[in-house]
């Protein structure tokens, strides 16, 4: 445990990150000189750098500020402020109370990209799919590239009949890991049944490194998450960014982690996805029992741009989880950026 002024990170011995360039992707970088009052930088096990923001200088309003002072200070970019809806979400997710993040790394968790097992006909624009981890929707290819995320959902409430039974699910939105790619950007709620109790807790990722838990940022059933993961470069590094708020606490947290060593950026996916995680190198089966999900506010930026992309508005993937013959978790449309997820996993 490392305490640095206002700022406690969990961490352990650091590796050197090496990591290459992007050309042509129009990824945004910050300028503004950053005081370490309000971004310490520690390590994660795998090696890359994890930065935790815990604020903003006295006066700095985030509907007003540059885009170099929003990213300096861990504020997810401002969307087209003639696009209600995306601003308005915006305008109150910065508005949110930030405390400090403190990150502990779970060696033995992982949020992997999706294990596609068989396609299926493509209806109008959605391409339909099965997944032995994933569940959800996905938007695909295109140019430019895509750099964000964004989510809203419900965190649902999870139980099962057999007190013995263990199993571990988690939603989230992430950038990649649905296309031919090696990073993973994700920002998410785990939802886990152990031994008859229901456990919750808030993470974010950067595949290939694990699951870090955000130990201080309690979520429950019924809570609404505002989510949002964004790539740029920070010191020259690419780096993915969170951004978390829920809104029936008002409270928010802000991180970043530095591209892991040997990860190429592709940004040709993003999604929305209901999974079954891995734990000690196994997908947990069988899956937690959810009943329904829903997620709201599923859309994308391509790099460059404030216009968002709903996840029917593209080319897109209709995921459905399963193990073997059995159908676990699936997911359909609410409309043009909401939608449900339904359990399956009746055996």
């Amino acid at each position: 445990m490392k305490r640095i002024g206002k700022f406690v990170l969990c961490t352990s011995s650091a590796l050197l990150l090496s990591v290459g360039s992007l050309s042509a992707q129009q990824l945004r970088s910050s300028s503004a000189e950053q005081d370490s009052s309000y971004a310490i930088s520690s390590r994660l096990p795998g090696g890359s750098a994890v930065t935790v923001y815990a604020g903003a200088p006295a006066g700095l309003d985030p509907t007003t500020a540059a885009d170099e002072e929003l990213q300096a200070y861990g504020y997810p970019r401002r969307p087209d402020q003639n696009d209600k809806k995306a601003y308005t979400m915006w305008q109150r997710a910065v508005g949110a109370t930030r405390i400090t993040a403190e990150l502990a790394p779970n060696p033995t968790r992982f949020h992997r990209p999706n294990q596609q097992l068989a396609t299926l006909p493509t209806v109008k624009n959605t391409a339909k799919s099965l997944s032995g981890n994933w569940s959800g929707y996905s938007v695909v290819g295109g140019s430019p590239v895509f750099d964000q995320v964004v989510g809203t959902w419900v965190v649902p409430n999870i139980g099962s009949e057999f007190e013995k039974f263990t199993g571990y699910s988690s939603m989230w939105v992430g950038i990649d890991g649905n296309c031919s790619c090696n990073d993973l950007i994700q920002d998410g709620t785990e939802q886990e049944w152990v031994n008859g109790v229901a456990k919750y807790s808030a993470w974010i990722e950067f595949i290939p490194e694990s699951e870090v838990v955000i130990k201080n940022f309690p979520v429950a059933p019924g809570d609404i998450i505002y989510a949002t993961s964004w790539v740029g470069t920070e010191n020259g590094v690419i780096t993915g960014f969170y951004y978390r708020a829920n809104y029936n606490t008002n409270l928010s947290v802000s991180a970043s982690i530095a591209m892991p060593a040997g990860d190429t950026f592709s940004g040709k996916s993003a999604e929305w996805i209901v999974e079954r995680t891995e734990v000690n190198g196994s997908f947990s089966n069988p899956l937690p029992y959810y009943a329904y999900a829903y997620m709201d506010d599923a859309w994308a930026y391509r790099a460059g741009s404030t216009s968002r992309i709903t996840y029917l508005s593209e080319a897109n993937e209709n995921i459905t989880m399963v193990n073997g013959s059995d159908h676990l978790s699936e997911a359909y449309e609410q409309d043009s950026d909401s939608m449900w997820f339904k359990w399956l996993a009746y055996q």
